[in-house]
């Protein structure tokens, strides 16, 4: 078997566990019920306005800290068990080497974290699409919500920012690209932070804690300086965290990305680096 194909099995590999993962069902059935709330909530304020529910709400799923939480922890618990090491995968590393086994661990966490986002974004369009307002643009109720407080309704607990400059400076679909490719990286730093950490210690006790500070840290970002942003690269997972023309002092989308390259290039580098003669068990 060729090297890529040798890489694509050991990825593959994964993907088939998630048939019989009641961790991997778990997280999908809560994602559907918070996306289902949250879609609630923006039909609320769109009736509230007299306007059609809009479909584009992906943009804005993790726009405020709390839901940010809600829709990154799952993350976490999609990679905790890393480095994804059972009987099965002993002989898999034997059979194909320690490299090629890296790599298809690495594969894995890079397409599984996209299938996440894009699970997310399916369901927002899924709840939407039969009820809501067909248009390629944003739609009356994103546009009246955009750095607006009043549309809301009083005394509702709705968890929904629409940054004005979004609407402003994106098209739909642009805004939908971005927000992806964002949350894409978000996604595989964290789960690169899981893997490495725990493939290198032996335990989970260190990835789990770093992912979660980092988690974590954007909602104490929240009511701290601008600046503070600049080191909280969770907090980039959405586009009113990320400068938009140059119009706020966040970290330009130039800037983001080079971060989330580097740290998971260095995190997945460090693992072939420093773990390439580690004994390994199934805890690591």
């Amino acid at each position: 078997m060729s090297a890529l194909g040798s890489i694509w099995a050991i990825c593959a590999q994964n993907f088939r566990k998630w048939r019989t993962d009641y961790r991997i069902w778990t997280i999908a059935v809560l994602m559907l019920i918070m996306v289902a709330i949250f879609m609630d909530n923006m039909k609320k304020v769109a009736d509230g306005i007299g306007a059609d529910m809009p479909i584009w709400t992906f943009p804005f799923l993790c726009s405020e800290f709390h839901t940010k939480l809600i829709f990154t922890v799952p993350v976490i618990l999609l990679f905790c068990s890393a480095p994804f090491i059972d009987e099965n995968q002993m002989f898999v590393i034997m059979r194909s080497g320690r490299n090629k086994w890296l790599c298809g661990q690495i594969l894995y966490i890079m397409i599984a974290s996209a299938l996440y986002y894009i699970f997310l974004l399916a369901a927002t369009l899924v709840f939407t699409v039969f009820t809501g307002e067909l248009t390629l643009d944003w739609g009356k109720a994103i546009i009246a919500m955009a750095g607006n407080p009043s549309v809301f309704v009083p005394g509702m607990p709705v968890f929904i920012y629409v940054n004005e400059l979004v609407p402003k400076y994106f098209s739909p679909l642009l805004a939908v690209w971005f927000t992806f490719i964002l949350s894409w990286f978000s996604a595989m730093l964290i789960g690169a932070v899981l893997f490495t950490c725990n493939y290198l210690t032996g335990t989970k006790a260190l990835g789990m804690t770093i992912s979660t500070v980092l988690v974590i840290f954007p909602a104490v970002t929240t009511y701290m300086k601008t600046k503070f942003e600049w080191f909280s690269p969770i907090s980039w997972n959405s586009l009113n965290r990320v400068d938009v023309g140059g119009f706020t002092e966040y970290p330009p989308f130039e800037y983001c990305m080079t971060v989330y390259s580097s740290l998971i290039i260095l995190l997945f580098a460090a693992a072939f680096i420093f773990g390439r003669k580690k004994d390994l068990d199934k805890k690591g």
